[in-house]
This record gives structure tokens, C-alpha cells and sequence, in this order.
């Protein structure tokens, strides 16, 4: 687990992509890629916007995993305090004292409910609520893959929504379990609270279409801090990290832009959260692929 200080540089923010699995370069490469990783970005910030509870649920990487894991573990009937604690303890973006505090900030907001068996179980508004947030992250990752087009619309199949759910978490724990690729990127924006969705705002406000950064954007302080609630100084203790890190560089009053050395690094984050999409969404596929052409067992004989 990366342990980091205030002004603590973590890496140096170039990526060497020899040492990122071949799929997400692969992704960053697909000629249609800076089209979905702008509107994976804007469809994130869209959701959380509309839905209050999954706006606190994305604060940061903590709440986030903790909200997945509870939702993962509900459809397999074992959402119990020591399990959520183990997994999420497990990825190393939370500890296991955090996971449990969230089971209380999760029952408070609406997203769990007591269970008869002393555990607990997702609400049927967070089980919908966390659909329409797959939902939004799988249509641009469809722009990627034209056989997962009617896959979003088919989330709202409950058997299909569970099994996506459940590839989709075991691929993002297997992950979690290895070496961070983006130490940097994780200190300055996954960690900080709001720094998911502060990142997702600069990716659309310094990048142009093509998701090329740009000379330069205005993105006022206070105007972050507005938005995502949180204060003025913890939103400038954040962007102070990302330029120390390399990731960002503040060109004047309100004026920011992406560093050159620092944003590959985010490049290939977009590109692994959409690799990782098509690539569960692929494997669901093949499942219900698989399971219309099994042949029917023949009836034993009388």
C-alpha cells in the first residue's frame, strides 16, 4: 500500500507502457479513444450530478470500492461486516477500520439496510442507482466495441446486471492486488476526497475533442470546491500534489493544464477503466453465448 506526505513526489509521472498490461494500450491507441474517455469523464460527473447517494459514494477511491464491494458481496448473499472489512482491507485503498465506518455512512444515506441474518443487504434504490452508473460508464466504452452497444440497456436484466457486476469486481480486485501502475495518479486524485471527480472536470476542461491537452483552461478553486463540496484549501492542497507529481501545471490565476510528462500517465487510467469495461462486458458475452448453444440434455429413457 502506498503510503504518501503532503509534498512527497511519488514517482517520476512518465509511464512506461512496456509495464502496462498490452490491453490498455491497446484501448489508448483505438482511433475513437479520446472521444469515449471525454465522455466516460462527462458521464460520471453526469450521474453523480443526478444522483445524490452516488455522489457520495464516488468522494474517492475508499467510498467507491466500499459501495462496490457492498453491492458485489449483496449478490452473493454474504454482505456481513467482516467480509466488506477483508475486501476492501484486501484492494489497499481503504483499511479495514474505514470499510467498516462506511458500512454506518452507507446505512445512513439510504445505500444498505439491516439484514434478519445480522448482516446486510443493498437497498433496491442503490441496486438500481448502481446500474444506471454501470449503465453510463459502458456506453462509451461501447464506442470502443460495437458488440457491446445493446449490453448497457441489458443491465436492466437483474441475472445480467449480477453477473456483470461480478466479473467486473473480480477483475478490479485481481488488479487492485498488484503493483500500482499510477502511484502518483492515485496519491494526487483517487485518494484525496472529490479527486475522482476533480480529475474527470480537468480531463474535459484541459483536453480538446481528441483528448489532446490543450495550452490552457480556466478551472477556478472555488469553482471546484462549489461543485464538488469540499473546501477551498483541501482542493488546493490537491492540486498542489498533482503539480508536484508532474500531472498538472498552474499557468496563472484559475489557468491549469496538464503536464507533458504527467499526462500519459492519466491516458492510460482512461484507457484501463474502459479496457477493464469491454473486456467484462466481453466475457458476459461470451457466457450467454456459450449458454444458447449448449444442447439440451436428452430425457432419460422411462
Amino acid at each position: 500500500m502506498i503510503r504518501w506526505g503532503s509534498n512527497t513526489v511519488l514517482q517520476a509521472a512518465t509511464t512506461n507502457p512496456e509495464r502496462l498490461p498490452s490491453r490498455w494500450i491497446e484501448i489508448a491507441a483505438h482511433p475513437q479513444f479520446g472521444i469515449a474517455a471525454r465522455q466516460f469523464a462527462a458521464n460520471m460527473l453526469a450521474i453523480a450530478y443526478e444522483d445524490r447517494t452516488l455522489a457520495a459514494v464516488f468522494k474517492d477511491a475508499g467510498h467507491y470500492v466500499a459501495a462496490m464491494s457492498a453491492a458485489y458481496l449483496d449478490t452473493r448473499g454474504g454482505l456481513t461486516l467482516t467480509r466488506l472489512r477483508q475486501i476492501c482491507a484486501a484492494t489497499g485503498l481503504l483499511t479495514a477500520n474505514r470499510a467498516g465506518a462506511l458500512i454506518d455512512f452507507m446505512l445512513h444515506i439510504g445505500l444498505l439496510e439491516a439484514a434478519p441474518d445480522q448482516g446486510y443487504r443493498t437497498t433496491t434504490a442503490f441496486q438500481k442507482a448502481w446500474c444506471r452508473h454501470l449503465q453510463a460508464a459502458l456506453a462509451p466504452a461501447a464506442l470502443l466495441d460495437a458488440d457491446l452497444a445493446p449490453f448497457p440497456a441489458a443491465l436492466d436484466d437483474p441475472a445480467l446486471y449480477q453477473q456483470f457486476l461480478g466479473i467486473q469486481a473480480s477483475r478490479l480486485y485481481a488488479l487492485a492486488s498488484g503493483p500500482d501502475p499510477f502511484p502518483s495518479l492515485r496519491a494526487s486524485f483517487l485518494h484525496p476526497l472529490a479527486g475522482c471527480a476533480i480529475l474527470h472536470t480537468l480531463a474535459l476542461a484541459c483536453t480538446d475533442d481528441r483528448f489532446v491537452p490543450i495550452e490552457s483552461a480556466t478551472v477556478p478553486l472555488a469553482g471546484l470546491a462549489r461543485r464538488f463540496a469540499v473546501s477551498q484549501p483541501h482542493v488546493r492542497r490537491l492540486l498542489k500534489r498533482a503539480e508536484a507529481n508532474r500531472l498538472l501545471v498552474h499557468l496563472g490565476p484559475s489557468r491549469r493544464a496538464f503536464h507533458p510528462d504527467g499526462f500519459p500517465t492519466i491516458r492510460y487510467h482512461y484507457a484501463a477503466h474502459l479496457a477493464e469495461l469491454i473486456d467484462s462486458g466481453r466475457l458476459v458475452l461470451r457466457s450467454m453465448a456459450e449458454a444458447q448453444a449448449a444442447p439440451i440434455p436428452e430425457l432419460a429413457d422411462a
